[in-house]
């Protein structure tokens, strides 16, 4: 999608995304500091400090749920949130907080109901 535009980068203790929209967040806490060279969907090849070329996977599930809502893919929202590890909470405060609360209240559940 070409509109899907996603920054890697990291600090010193942590992989970060920011997207085009100025939403950041931390994909990975780092046991040491690395240096990006490539990204390809879920696996990044980086150098360590001693320079030796490395791969991990990663979770790209929180940006690719956030790009799927700016993007208007609700099937593509309601598969992320159904198949990842964030709590149900946390996606209904984004989604609340970003102006969707119509798609928030499809998450919430309601015992009495």
């Amino acid at each position: 999608d070409e509109k899907a535009v996603v920054l890697l980068y990291t600090t010193l203790n942590h992989l970060k995304y920011c997207l085009s929209n100025g939403d950041t967040g931390t994909i990975k806490t780092l046991d040491a500091p690395i240096y990006l060279v490539k990204v390809a969907g879920d696996e990044v090849t980086y150098l360590n400090r001693e320079g030796n070329l490395a791969t991990m996977k990663i979770d790209t599930s929180e940006y690719q749920f956030k790009l799927a809502l700016l993007d208007h893919r609700w099937n593509d929202v309601r598969r992320i949130v159904k198949n990842t590890r964030i709590h149900g909470q946390a996606w209904v405060a984004y989604l609340q907080q970003r102006g969707f609360p119509e798609v928030a209240m499809y998450f919430v559940r309601d015992p009495k109901i």
